[in-house]
């Protein structure tokens, strides 16, 4: 284990919200940290209703309705989130990139996610994949002036307001949007990863660990403190892009976090509500709902879960 994972102060952060979420929204968290601090591209997607809004199976719930846009950036952010979602309404295919500049106390280093219309059956999805950069302000910015020229509407953007603001739809050619991102991001062993799935087999990898961390704390099979190194055990030596996040966060950390796994032994039968199955976050016990009915209570214990 790298030296300088074993001092991750945010862990104890992150293990003290398992409490308040479901076991699935808790294993694709941890499974998205623990690609990240190995940098490997986190694949995910969010359910598309017939309005444009995304859905977060995971966390059981509308993307938008828990974005706080209380700060200059939460507001910035949901400007950009309003735009992906009439994208994904108006459109059935095609490629958006999202790109997130570092903010001191917010996040600590860039971020792009690349989202791609998709369709199962008559359900449309947006499939992501969540890449790290590494950037700082002015390489982050010079990278989202590059990356705009390849873009539809080609923006002028000046400052780093308009590229937190502004997601790129991009002007793919009926190509891969790997095409232009390889022009910008030289590294012939990351797109070689995206290419051959990889990271989507490492996420699922990640997935089953964390399932099994999880289910361990929860029948008191595995002492806090041996939870804690179990988690740290699936870290890199790489830092994190985002805090965690108890109920809600500003719309990039919500849109990049909260996420509906892929894999796995869950069915992903889905609805425009989002999964057919979900966690309870208070008894973590599985509900069970048919096809276009929603479930205000837990059919367990009764918690309210609506979101």
């Amino acid at each position: 284990m790298p030296a300088n994972t074993l001092e991750r102060p945010e862990i104890n952060s992150f293990l003290s919200t398992w409490g308040v979420k479901g076991r699935e929204q808790v294993a694709e968290e941890l499974a998205s940290y623990s690609l990240e601090t190995r940098r490997i591209p986190d694949p995910y997607y969010f359910l598309v209703t017939e309005n444009g809004e995304l859905l977060s199976p995971t966390a059981h719930c509308k993307v938008r309705d828990v974005v706080l846009r209380t700060h200059q950036v939460g507001e910035l952010e949901f400007q950009a989130l309003s735009v992906i979602e009439q994208w994904a309404k108006n459109n059935n295919e095609g490629a958006i990139a999202w790109v997130s500049p570092p903010y001191p106390g917010i996040y600590p280093t860039s971020k792009i996610i690349i989202s791609e219309i998709q369709h199962e059956g008559e359900t449309k999805k947006l499939f992501n994949r969540a890449l790290i950069l590494d950037f700082d302000e002015q390489e982050c910015l010079k990278f989202a002036q590059d990356l705009s020229n390849f873009s539809q509407d080609r923006p002028l953007l000046s400052h780093l307001d308009q590229v937190r603001s502004t997601p790129l739809i991009l002007n793919t050619h009926g190509k891969s949007w790997m095409y232009i991102l390889q022009e910008l991001i030289v590294d012939p062993d990351l797109w070689q990863m995206v290419r051959a799935g990889e990271d989507i087999k490492a996420k699922e990898e990640a997935l089953v660990q964390a399932r099994v961390i999880h289910h361990s704390i929860f029948n008191k099979s595995m002492p806090s403190e041996d939870a804690r190194r179990a988690v740290i055990g699936m870290l890199g030596d790489k830092s994190s892009s985002c805090p965690w996040l108890a109920k809600a966060g500003t719309a990039f950390q919500v849109f990049a976090g909260s996420s509906l796994l892929i894999g796995g032994s869950r069915s992903l039968e889905s609805d425009q509500y989002g999964s057919l199955e979900f966690d309870c976050p208070k008894c973590k016990r599985t509900n069970r709902r048919s096809k276009d009915t929603l479930i205000p209570n837990c059919q367990h214990c009764g918690t309210n879960v609506r979101c």
